[in-house]
């Protein structure tokens, strides 16, 4: 919300993370953001390009059973909700707007009123939860970042990886969305937009190293590449393990014409610097730079070749 004039509107949220490189969203609680859905045909197709199918749980119920009572009743209080903070409207979008990423409205679907809990009704999407409804709905890549509570230990089946942060990315326009844990209950969840070409660097930011204090007072180019101190060969994991503070997986779906492709890569830091992990038990432990860090996770996120857009 922003002074009291009700929700940001959406070109101005765009104008804000080309200008600064982020912008924090308005931060919905879980059943907010469960209780709409995007029109699957508010967007054109050039717009939504080759994305993945989300499945929320308000889409849910198209393949089954209403849902319980206490959380359809939940879900109809969380859009009611939303309507009173003025980012939901019933009915459709009435403001003509030229397609494109920077239309100011959005066509969705929202869990009906108490008494008709299974139904669903039309409404226009404004604002912030417009822009995370419709990012998070037709992604083009989704990025996944976990961690370990033993490093030392990267071939342990026993391990549960805990969730650091997803970043979602839409087709158009060039930027990214992130999405922090909300914790337990249905606390807040805090999203951030930010520019295209911030992306790579929170992802290796993420996945355990600073891309720009690594590479010192003068940034990297081509004709200067940043080299990283110390080993610089590849060794047995098992040898370089007990050196390892933190580990790291990074999971990329990224989405192609007619299929998903799943895309990995674990990274570990020690006291040696930054190693890839690699082999199918990831018996192979390669040292990286930061830069180099961040060229393999610009790889992972590229979409399949013959498909325009980003």
């Amino acid at each position: 919300m922003s002074g009291g004039r009700g929700p940001t509107a959406m070109l101005e949220r765009w104008q804000q993370v080309y200008r600064t490189g982020e912008a924090a969203l308005h931060p919905f609680t879980r059943a907010e953001l469960d209780s709409v859905i995007l029109d699957v045909e508010a967007l054109p197709a050039a717009e939504r390009g080759p994305f993945l199918q989300a499945m929320t749980p308000l889409t849910g119920q198209e393949a089954g059973a209403p849902p319980e009572g206490l959380v359809a009743a939940a879900w109809a209080q969380a859009a009611a909700s939303l309507e009173r903070q003025g980012f939901v409207r019933p009915g459709p979008p009435t403001v003509a707007q030229a397609d494109g990423p920077a239309r100011e409205e959005l066509a969705g679907w929202a869990a009906g009123p108490p008494g008709d809990q299974a139904a669903r009704t039309q409404v226009t999407l404004v604002g912030d939860l417009a822009i995370i409804t419709r990012i998070r709905s037709q992604p083009v890549w989704v990025a996944e970042v976990t961690v370990s509570p033993e490093p030392g230990q990267p071939d342990s089946p026993s391990v549960e990886w805990r969730l650091l942060a997803r970043m979602y990315a839409p087709f158009r326009p060039p930027v990214g969305l992130i999405e922090m844990p909300a914790g337990a209950g249905d606390r807040a969840t805090p999203f951030v937009l930010v520019r295209d070409d911030r992306a790579v660097q929170v992802l290796v930011s993420w996945c355990g190293a600073d891309l720009a204090a690594q590479q010192g007072p003068e940034r990297a180019s081509p004709a200067r590449p940043f080299r990283q101190a110390g080993p610089s060969r590849p060794a047995p994991t098992a040898e370089r393990a007990g050196e390892f503070a933190s580990l790291v997986q990074l999971r990329v779906a990224v989405a192609g014409h007619d299929q998903v492709l799943v895309r990995n890569q674990v990274v570990a830091t020690g006291t040696a610097g930054h190693r890839l992990l690699e082999g199918e038990w990831w018996q192979r432990a390669v040292p990286v730079s930061a830069d180099g860090l961040a060229r393999r996770i610009a790889g992972l996120l590229k979409l399949p070749g013959g498909v325009a857009g980003r």
